[in-house]
């Protein structure tokens, strides 16, 4: 969870900036959003507001205005609305994982505690996210449209839906599946809302967000404002209430806009302030056609044709008159009018560009913002002029305009403009300190000024002062740092800086990162002492030998990568090649070295020849300055620099650069730096190799050769320089423009002036070098000319010094202190090359000039590749006139200054400039200028003229660095290849390979050397070695076996699973199936009946008795086609007296038809015959109850349990076997001998105790040296009395008997057995409650049709009876008729509205409301024939269902009796029968009855459908679950078996040899070899 944490706030503050930016919109779709936006708003402000019938026009505006909300595109229903809400939940999720899957991508290092330290090659990566371009295209776009087009419309479509669920009494799936996720949505979408808004901030000043937005809480406060009217619109307020909001949010909206409070670019302020007045106008109109009088409602279209222009015309003059007021810069706010004079200043640049006419209030704005500038800039000059102030520095303005007062070019307005803006800021920022100006400062700085270099310096120096900075300063500055970075690298590839391809700072990262390779180190010897420790005690404590244990391991693993990593680095290294050793032979040694990794490995080859070896070379030193204040200071540097200039830490430490370089050039190079931070002059980096003199402690100069390369990161700003020294045995000179001694190497001064002239360094600084060169005095005016820079002349010529140290006398030396020393001695050198010619020494010198040029000097570099003194050779004549010709000069010059020192040249070179121009001020950019002409070829052509030699202070490697390096790489790559070519091909091969190689080379050399006995011991001691790697080095995973075993139960699981889904739906299936023909028989027998009935009342009008007999008629005809579907379900009712169904059917359908077209009676037998095989019929499917004859899943479930139960047990043995071999490890901690373990904790102590050594830590490591101290430790540690406490192994262990991987292994077995049974028994479970709710559904649609049934059996009885002329039978018949309608009818009223409500209501309520508005009978030629008028005529058929049956019963029970009295009284009878309206109730009732039967058929199709639905969905959960947990249980069991290997790696903290003397060791090694899982 910690970890989350640090990637969500790393996340945020590296790359959510980054990510949200990444699409940019263009400013035509900024206003169209912004459009959207207002027209949204006013679509939720006038929601409530009633049409109005009579004004067309308003109905299609508010139709285009509705349409803005997106949903109602398609409808405001729920349903719409509810996909609309589920729609944008899944677009809310799928936005969150896109952010969460780059939050998941970040890389941070987390250092654990007793964990081996970082080292600082591997902490100097940083994620790339270019990979992830469409997937931050993607966040960014829909961050930017959700807030402007997705905000308003999913708030307001979730709370409204929500509100109109709430007030629904009963909800149904659809609204309870809307009620969720509108709840979800509007959280997600408040939080998500809450979040953008907080972060349209805009701090860029080009390139920017249109709509970005000025970060103050009057923002805030408009958005809450906005989210409070959504949320009352949404909950349906009172329409009136949220108009006066509405128009109020609308009103501070305006006052905003017109005021260029909201978004920073203030065209969209001037946009936004058009809409929304045009929007407040056309709500005040709706306001005023609902709620004004009715005389005052005119026509919304004349009130838009006579507002709107007049509103337009206004808006425009408010426009116009705060554009005006913006031109007075003294009231605005600075950012808004930074921003403004910005965009004005780009239109005018753009304007000029085309040749077009500028815009009059735009110039006007310039002119006021320039002429203010002017104006009290030359103000401010005259006052300090009058005053006698020196200005220290110059205005830039006063380069711009020279005699004239306009811009002679576009690129000079638009560098103006450039300078104006930015000293603006400048100026604000350093009198209030305001945190947003400096950002928005920084930005200029990078996207306007392009001098990343100071943007860089200003936002690192930003986030140093604000030490306490919130989560939002961090990213905002971390995007600054990114952004100033990108534009510093674009200067890099402009201007080619070959050396930013090399990483000079890796030299001494690869320093510092040996020091802590050498303290990890000792850090896992500490724990390899400690593990030895602990077993030499009473009671070995296993826990703690094995977290000891288990941490050395991976220590040993992680220091092996670091190793690798180092040597890979730089394998010439011998300090690092000498901890490879150490490592491998006192840590991990029995493990031989790889043969990549050793000095004649394919890796050193490599190294040689890439261009790596340059930065790593021996004999370089690297430094690296820092560029932030103080500046110059340096912070880092190598061990070699600190040897090349003699100077200890603490006086190298945090002091600037420049007291490492000859002080003529130290004066200027603070302002090298500043010129390069400040104005990104970059100059002196543009060179690949300098060749540069610094000065060392004993203040002489040495040659070097410098690589610069500038560093810039998000935590640093600075330049590294690669040093390498030049040959030491050249002499070097530096001269000024005057010819005089400025700096000279030691072995110069030491052999020639202090030799011969006997002077201190001191007193030779500063003499005039011609008089010794009078060869070189001779052309020395010709070098200083246009070609200086390129200066490379080489000349042969004479040293001449005077022997003047036989000759000073002790006044001479005495007065060497004073301040006319170097006057005095520069007389007595010319007084003595002139009157003692043959008391001079000359040397023959071979010289090389060179020119430096600095920002106010010129100079000339000597380089003496080779002086040697002549003997017996004196002064020439032209040598004495050119001596004299020059000491002339020298003595004219100083008779006219007294004392000739280094100040002198620099005024001499300033009255130079003077001369040429005078300049009343320090003009730092006309010194920038010359800086640039000066160094732009530093240099260049001297580089290659220089012969290269490497330093030679590396006594051991001296000889072959000294000599020519290239050749010498050579030859080492030559020899390398030789090297390998005659070698063993074991390069090719692994380690283990090459390893037993050398076992079979040994044995083979044994075997031919020793005895049988000997031979056959060592072919032993071999194989077991090799078993035993073998063993520990287990890389099996699971065995055939297993893995069959796992797949096999897994495979019977889902075939299991597959069983019951295939029983369950071939079940369900056919119960679905047969609910379509089941009904077929009652329907025969009722519209047989129905038939029966209608041709005694076929006359009669008041229903269509005639067409209903038709209809009765084609129901045979049509469905008779089914009658096969039917019995193939409902075969026992198939042969009822002989004859198939088919066939009864048959003849019934012949005697209708019959009657139909012959028009004759039914005959009574007929009848009877007919009636009795219906209701045989009827009563086998009563009886038979054919849905509750399922399969009973019981003994799957059972057979399945059992095979689980197998397979779980299989795994439990598995593991508890892995466990049991796992302790069989810990107990042979005891079987180790006291010697073994002693020795071991005394060697591990000793070379604990040796890496404490302070040589070790800080010098670099030598080998040999280090085996000879080691050894002495070894003994002094033996005779000491560590022992005492650690004399005994223990002979017992203790470790915990239960742990938190046993109780998560059980738990994790009753787990996965419950997860496992769940198809199981829930499909048990499904199939018994799915098939009682369907048998109860079926007993009741049974009962419905045997009532109506008998219902409609009665009445047909009672027209045969009426129509023939009645017996005895008849009346039986009726009389059992009615008695079983009478129960029937006890039944119906006994129906429970918890059965079904529906149901109920038709039962017990109006029949007509329900049955001809909610429900629909699917036979729809019988369907029609009722309607809903003729049902509300007759009023019994208002109470209810159970009402009307009830008055039907009567009447059958009347004429029962009337038939019981007097069977032969024909005439009351006929009467009775004329009474038809009881004839159209008993339709509408048994019409009733038909609906009730198919919404019971098709609630028990609902309920199958939704059971087949359930139990796929449960078959796919169980078979992904199964599936998981099989995967589970393979990395269970691969968990426990690698613990298990992991605790067989700890034998490996144990000498092979110590092991294989352990019989015990041995005994489990062969045990392993044998045991698999």
């Amino acid at each position: 969870m910690n970890k989350i944490i640090l990637q969500t706030k790393a996340f945020y503050i590296q790359d959510f900036l980054n990510v949200k930016e990444t699409w940019r919109k263009s400013y035509l779709i900024a206003i169209v959003l912004l459009l959207i936006e207002n027209i949204q708003l006013v679509s939720i402000y006038t929601s409530d507001i009633i049409e109005f019938e009579y004004d067309q026009f308003l109905i299609h505006i508010r139709s285009v205005i509705d349409f803005c909300r997106l949903y109602t595109i398609f409808g405001n229903s729920i349903l719409i609305r509810s996909i609309f809400v589920i729609f944008g939940f899944v677009l809310q999720i799928i936005f969150l994982i896109l952010i969460l899957y780059s939050l998941l991508n970040i890389r941070i290092l987390i250092q654990k505690k007793q964990q081996l330290k970082f080292l600082t090659l591997e902490q100097s990566g940083e994620s790339n996210n270019s990979s992830r371009h469409l997937l931050n295209w993607i966040v960014s776009f829909y961050i930017q449209i959700n807030i402007k087009m997705l905000h308003i419309p999913f708030l307001f479509c979730g709370i409204s839906l929500l509100t109109e669920i709430f007030e629904s009494q009963s909800l149904n799936s659809l609204e309870y599946v809307g009620l969720i996720f509108s709840i979800l949505l509007i959280t997600q979408q408040i939080l998500i809302g809450l979040f953008i808004h907080l972060h349209q901030f805009e701090y860029r000043m080009k390139s920017y967000d249109f709509l970005g937005k000025f970060q103050t809480q009057k923002m805030n406060f408009l958005q809450g404002f906005q989210l409070l009217i959504i949320l009352l619109s949404g909950i349906q307020l009172q329409s009136l209430v949220i108009q006066i909001f509405g128009v109020i949010n609308q009103l501070i909206r305006i006052i905003y806009s017109y005021n260029q409070q909201i978004y920073v670019d203030y065209r969209i302020s001037r946009y936004n302030f058009q809409i929304t007045t045009f929007c407040l106008i056309y709500q005040l109109i709706l306001l005023l056609c609902q709620y004004g009088q009715p005389q005052l409602k005119i026509s919304v279209v004349l009130l838009l044709l006579i507002f709107y222009p007049v509103i337009y015309f206004i808006a425009n003059e408010l426009i116009l008159k705060q554009d005006l007021k913006n031109a007075n810069f003294k009231n605005t706010h600075l950012e808004k009018q930074i921003r403004r004079l910005y965009i004005i200043f780009k239109e005018q640049v753009d304007l000029k560009k085309q040749q077009r006419l500028m815009d009059p209030k735009q110039s006007l704005e310039i002119y006021t913002f320039i002429s203010t500038h002017l104006r009290e800039c030359k103000l401010q000059r005259d006052r300090k002029v009058q005053k006698n102030i020196k200005l220290k520095y110059k205005c830039f303005c006063t380069d711009f305009f020279k005699d004239d007062d306009t811009f002679q070019s576009l690129e000079q307005m638009k560098q103006f403009a450039k300078e104006l803006i930015g000293q603006t800021l400048e100026d604000e920022i350093i009198e209030n300190q305001d945190i947003n100006l400096m950002l928005i400062y920084i930005y200029f700085l990078v996207q306007i000024k392009k001098v990343p270099t100071q943007a860089i310096y200003e936002v690192i120096r930003l986030s140093m002062m604000q030490k306490e900075q919130t989560l939002k300063q961090q990213a905002i500055i971390r995007k600054l740092k990114h952004d100033a970075l990108d534009k510093f690298s674009e200067l890099v590839r402009k201007n080619d800086l070959v050396n930013q391809k090399f990483v000079f700072k890796k030299v001494y990262q690869y320093e510092e990162s040996l020091n802590v390779l050498k303290n990890n180190l000792q850090t896992i010897v500490k724990q390899e002492k400690d593990f030895y420790a602990c077993i030499l005690t009473q009671v070995i404590d296993i826990d703690q030998i094995v977290n000891i244990g288990f941490k050395l391991l991976d220590n040993i693993k992680v220091l092996e990568k670091q190793l690798q990593l180092l040597y890979k680095t730089n394998p010439q290294s011998n300090e690092c090649d000498t901890i490879y050793n150490i490592f491998h032979k006192y840590i991990h040694y029995n493990k031989l070295r790889p043969k990549l990794y050793r000095r004649d490995g394919q890796m050193m080859l490599q190294f040689l020849q890439s261009s790596e070896k340059i930065i790593y070379d021996p004999g370089s030193c690297v430094i690296q300055i820092t560029l932030l204040q103080p500046r110059g200071n340096v912070i880092r540097y190598t061990r070699t620099f600190q040897k090349a200039i003699g100077y200890q830490d603490e006086e190298i430490q945090d002091q600037n650069i420049n007291r490492f370089m000859p002080q003529i050039i130290a004066n200027d190079h603070d302002l090298y730096l500043d010129n390069f931070v400040e104005r990104g002059r970059i100059n002196v980096v543009r060179n690949a190799v300098r060749v540069i003199l610094g000065k060392t402690k004993s203040q002489f100069v040495v040659p070097i050769n410098t690589r610069l390369r500038l560093e810039a990161s998000t935590t640093e700003f600075g330049a590294t320089a690669l040093i390498t020294p030049v040959n030491f045995t050249y002499g070097y000179m530096m001269l000024n423009e005057q010819g005089q001694i400025e700096e000279l190497t030691k072995n110069l001064f030491d052999d020639v002036f202090e030799k011969y002239l006997g002077v201190e360094l001191e007193c030779v600084k500063g003499l005039d070098c011609l008089i010794f060169m009078p060869e070189l005095a001779k052309i020395w005016d010709s070098l200083f000319n246009e070609h200086f820079e390129k200066l490379d002349i080489r000349l042969e010529c004479h040293l001449i010094l005077p022997q003047l140290c036989k000759q000073i006398s002790k006044s001479l030396q005495s007065s060497r202190t004073t301040v006319l020393s170097k006057s005095l001695l520069q007389q007595n050198i010319i007084r003595s090359l002139e009157n003692q010619p043959q008391e001079n020494v000359i040397f023959q010198v071979s010289l090389h000039l060179m020119s430096l040029t600095t920002i106010n000097l010129r100079l000339v570099i000597l380089e003496m590749p080779e002086y040697k003194q002549v003997q017996n050779q004196k002064v020439t004549s032209r040598q004495l006139i050119q001596l004299r010709y020059r000491s002339s000069q020298l003595l004219n010059f100083s008779t006219q200054n007294d004392v000739i020192t280094q100040k002198v040249d620099l005024l001499a070179s300033a009255n130079d400039l003077q001369l040429q121009k005078e300049i009343s001020e320090c003009d730092l950019e006309y010194e920038n200028v010359i800086e640039e002409l000066k160094m732009v070829g530093d240099l260049r052509n001297q580089l290659a003229q220089i012969n290269m030699i490497n330093s030679a202070h590396n006594q051991k490697s001296s000889k072959r660095l000294i000599q020519n390096s290239e050749n010498y790489f050579e030859d080492r790559i030559i020899e390398l290849r030789h090297n390998i070519n005659i070698s063993e091909k074991s390069n090719d091969l692994s380690d283990s390979e090459s390893e037993f190689k050398q076992r079979i080379q040994e044995q083979n050399l044994q075997y031919n050397s020793g005895s049988v006995g000997s031979r056959s011991s060592q072919n032993n001691t071999t194989a077991l070695k090799r078993q035993m790697k073998d063993c520990l080095s287990d890389n099996r995973g699971l065995n055939i076996q297993t893995k069959l075993f796992l797949l096999s139960i897994y495979i019977l699981v889902i075939l299991g699973y597959f069983v019951n889904y295939l029983i369950l739906y071939f079940e369900f299936e056919s119960i679905n199936q047969d609910q379509n023909y089941e009904n077929l028989p009652f329907q025969f027998s009722y519209f047989y009946n129905e038939f029966v009935i209608t041709q005694s009342f076929i006359n009669e009008d008041n229903f269509q008795f005639k067409k209903l007999s038709e209809v009765t008629l084609d129901f045979f005809v049509d469905h008779i086609k089914d009658i096969d579907q039917t019995i193939t379900r409902l075969p026992h009712i198939n042969m009822i007296n002989n004859l198939t169904m088919k066939s009864r059917m048959i003849i019934i359908l012949s005697q209708l038809s019959k009657v139909q077209r012959m028009n004759e009676e039914i005959f009574y037998l007929d009848f009877v015959n007919n009636t009795d095989q219906f209701n045989i019929q009827l009563n086998l499917i009563k009886n038979a109850q054919s849905i509750t004859q399922s399969n009973d899943l019981g003994i799957y479930v059972l057979i399945e349990e059992i095979v689980l139960i197998l397979f779980l047990t299989r795994y439990i043995y598995l593991c508890l076997k892995i466990i049991q071999m796992k302790t069989k490890i810990y107990k042979l901690f005891c079987t180790f001998s006291k010697e073994v373990i002693q020795e071991q904790f005394l060697q591990f102590s000793s070379l604990y105790n040796q890496l404490n050594n302070t040589k070790f830590k800080n010098h670099e490591t030598d080998e040999e040296q280090f085996e000879t101290t080691m050894m002495r430790q070894y003994q002094k540690t033996v005779t000491s009395n560590m022992l005492d406490k650690h004399n005994k192994v223990g002979k017992q262990i203790s470790f915990k008997q239960t742990n938190s991987a046993q109780i998560f292994f059980f738990l994790f077995i009753f787990i996965y057995a419950f997860m496992c049974s769940f198809y199981f028994i829930g499909s048990y479970i499904l199939q018994k409650e799915t098939l009682s709710n369907v048998y109860a559904r079926y007993n009741e649609k049974t009962q419905f049709e045997i009532t109506n049934n008998y219902l409609s059996l009665s009445y047909a009885q009672q027209a045969i009876l009426l129509n023939q002329t009645i017996q005895k039978d008849g009346i039986d018949r009726q009389n059992i008729t009615v008695e079983i309608l009478k129960s029937l009818t006890t039944n119906l009223s006994q129906y429970q509205q918890s059965s079904n409500s529906e149901i109920y209501d038709i039962l017990s309520s109006s029949i007509c409301q329900l049955l001809f508005n909610s429900y629909q009978y699917s036979y729809l030629e019988y369907a029609n024939l009722f309607n809903f008028e003729q049902c509300q005529s007759y009023p019994n058929l208002e109470k209810g269902l159970i009402l009307v049956v009830q008055e039907l019963y009567s009447n059958q029970f009347e004429f029962l009796q009337l038939l019981q009295i007097n069977n032969q009284s024909n005439y009351s009878f006929q009467e009775f029968l004329k009474n038809s309206q009881s004839q159209v109730q008993r339709l509408y009732a048994q019409y009733g009855f038909h609906v009730i039967v198919e919404m019971l058929t098709n609630t028990i199709k609902t309920i199958v459908t939704s059971t087949l639905v359930i139990n796929s969905i449960m078959l796919g959960f169980a078979s992904i679950i199964m599936s998981c947990a099989l995967l589970i249980t393979i990395k269970t069991i691969l968990k426990v078996k690698d613990q298990y290997k992991q605790s067989k790696q700890l034998l490996t903290l144990f000498p092979f040899d110590r092991l294989m003397e352990n019989a015990y060791v041995v005994s489990f090694i062969s045990q392993d070899l044998h045991f698999s899982v």
